[in-house]
């Protein structure tokens, strides 16, 4: 039971941790796709880089929960409601202060082992068949 516990949380744990930096590098190579875009084209009007910002924060809200759940999925472990949602919840919460831009990379890697921590607690908790 204990070896269980301890596979799920640490699967959990690098889940969280791989969903959350391939969803942040995808993002930051959005962002700096649609900043490019901009520069190349200053006179572009309101739309330049529209298209790629929009693409980043599709990325954004869509990517981690998809990542946790498939790769959870992957390692045999079903029952991830709560880590997809509330790593979900929580994901676009840490959004907010990695996505403004006066975030230093060394604060960026802590919001991000922070939020691979919280995923293998979450990984932990499961619901299970109510008793008949």
């Amino acid at each position: 039971m204990l070896s269980n516990r301890l596979g799920r949380w640490a699967k959990g744990i690098v889940v969280s941790a791989a969903a959350a930096h391939a969803t942040y590098w995808v993002w930051e190579s959005a962002e700096r796709w649609g900043s490019e875009a901009q520069q190349a084209n200053p006179d572009g009007g309101i739309g330049a880089g529209f298209i790629e910002g929009a693409l980043a924060t599709l990325a954004w809200l869509t990517l981690v929960p998809l990542l946790l759940w498939t790769g959870m999925r992957l390692l045999r472990e079903r029952d991830n409601q709560l880590l997809v949602g509330m790593g979900s919840a929580t994901w676009i919460i840490l959004g907010t202060q990695m996505t403004e831009g006066g975030v230093s990379r060394i604060e960026t890697e802590l919001f991000l082992l922070a939020f691979a921590l919280l995923g293998g607690f979450l990984a932990l908790f499961h619901p299970t068949a109510p008793a008949e």
